[in-house]
């Protein structure tokens, strides 16, 4: 017995050891959901249009559809989480609420009278995502009762919105110090 358990304490340790190094190797592959879901989330870089009387006009617009779209969001989302934590949500209510949010953000941006390149450029973007998120929805409602959360479906497109915000935050920041200055 004694003889055996020099042997065996060997063995398991080198097996141990065999073991935790393939498992880090495995976690060193990288995972092509992973990497689809970054390259998704790579937003281009800031385009540079000239500046235009009506710059200010559209910055106005598209900030303001920015902030009533995020607080119905958050009110809506709000609303889906009351309902969650007691009991009535369900998942029909839910997909059909999320219907009626992404049908919102577009009716808004397609109402907003842009005047210059990039406002419509910035509007294209986000419209352009908020469309994909419509296909997305309306294809998992047919395929399937469940919502999924965070598929790499779910976020085609991200990163394009992700830059139309940067491009927005780009161009409102070119105006700021100036209006600092008449205060």
């Amino acid at each position: 017995m004694k003889h055996f358990k020099a042997y065996l304490l060997p063995l398991l340790c080198s097996t141990l050891l065999f073991t935790a190094c393939s498992k880090n190797n495995e976690n060193d592959a990288p995972d092509p959901s992973e990497d689809r879901m970054m390259q998704e989330l790579e937003s281009s870089p800031i385009k540079e249009f000239p500046k235009t009387a009506n710059d200010q006009h559209d910055i106005s617009l598209l900030v303001d559809y920015d902030r009533r779209f995020s607080e119905m969001s958050d009110a809506m989302e709000d609303e889906l989480i009351k309902m969650r934590d007691n009991g009535s949500l369900t998942d029909e209510f839910a997909r059909s609420r999320k219907q009626d949010n992404i049908q919102s953000a577009l009716t808004m941006l397609k109402a907003l009278d842009l005047k210059t390149e990039q406002g419509r450029y910035i509007q294209g973007l986000m419209a352009q995502y908020w469309e994909n998120q419509a296909k997305l929805i309306n294809q998992n409602s047919k395929a399937s009762q469940d919502i999924p959360n965070s598929t790499p479906d779910n976020i085609k497109g991200l990163g394009e919105f992700l830059h139309a915000q940067e491009q927005l935050d780009h161009w409102e920041a070119q105006y700021e110090p100036a209006e600092k200055s008449k205060s």
